[in-house]
């Protein structure tokens, strides 16, 4: 599948709200029982920059290069974080990115396709931007997305121990339980 990719703008903002809106509830396992919280941090945030991949909604015409947006659907993204919501001026040099997929998508090169176009547009503007870092962050257990960004060059800084907590429903009670799960981090240096 070859997927359109482009950065979002105002002409499909609807479409990638409404899948932002579904993916919380597709990414993470049956098992996790999401929050407000969680929700919210699949949110449209003005001030970051998104690169989407469309794909044609028509399941007969999948593997066609996407023509009309309009009969089209987002089925993957890069969000890049604005520079200004870190840590000021002490890590403007580093991008912070996050990825996701939606499930059915997954495999299928959506996500180096999206990170081919990521790091095209970072290299083009890298001189004007300053930026000499690409870094991200993901559970340690991601096995799928960690083979992604070691295939483009992004190397392990740090495994951070139960980094990440989830909330679960046990199998056998029916009741909730915490889990914690380990994340990693991941950065690219540019040249």
């Amino acid at each position: 599948m070859k997927p359109k990719v482009m950065f979002l703008d105002d002409s499909n903002l609807k479409l990638f709200v409404d899948y932002l809106e579904k993916l919380p509830y597709l990414t993470y396992s049956k098992d996790v029982i999401l929050d407000q919280k969680d929700v919210l941090s699949f949110k449209y945030y003005h001030n970051n920059t998104y690169i989407i991949a469309v794909g044609n909604i028509d399941p007969e015409k999948r593997h066609e290069p996407v023509t009309n947006i309009r009969k089209s659907k987002v089925i993957g993204h890069i969000c890049i974080m604005h520079p200004a919501t870190k840590h000021g001026y002490h890590q403007e040099h580093v991008l912070e990115v996050h990825i996701n997929i939606m499930p059915e998508y997954q495999q299928k090169s959506v996500g180096k396709t999206l990170m081919k176009f990521l790091l095209k547009e970072v290299k083009k503007g890298k001189k004007k931007s300053g930026i000499k870092k690409i870094k991200t962050k993901m559970l340690a257990n991601n096995e799928k997305v960690i083979k992604l960004f070691e295939s483009f060059g992004f190397e392990k800084e740090a495994i951070m121990k139960e980094e990440w907590k989830l909330i679960i429903e046990d199998k056998e009670t029916s009741k909730q339980k915490e889990v914690y799960e380990d994340g990693v981090y991941m950065s690219l240096f540019l040249d």
